[in-house]
């Protein structure tokens, strides 16, 4: 059982295949250049609670360079919503290395 986020901590989020994942991850790719449908797979997801929910997603794309990874953040701040609809989640996609 995973434990409740800290607030400003940064926790892994053990269960990585939530829908929740899925669709942020899905929005992220397609806000790129090219990257939208391309299969991935997932390695890590981690979350922060700041004002909003800040998630992390490490992925590589199937069809993609063997050990290349890429970084998804996504700052979701739900009570703009409705007030700025393009203001209440923000991305980021990078190349990322360990």
């Amino acid at each position: 059982m995973a434990s409740e986020p800290l607030c400003g901590g940064i926790s892994d989020d053990l269960e990585i295949h939530k829908e929740e994942h899925v669709e942020r991850i899905n929005a992220a790719l397609a806000s790129t250049d090219g990257h939208a449908g391309r299969p991935y797979k997932l390695h890590r997801v981690t979350q922060q609670i700041v004002a909003g929910t800040l998630h992390t997603y490490y992925i590589s794309f199937e069809d993609g360079q063997p050990g290349q990874q890429y970084k998804i953040t996504v700052w979701d701040r739900l009570w703009l919503k409705e007030k700025d609809p393009t203001a209440w989640r923000k991305v980021t996609f990078e190349a990322h290395s360990e």
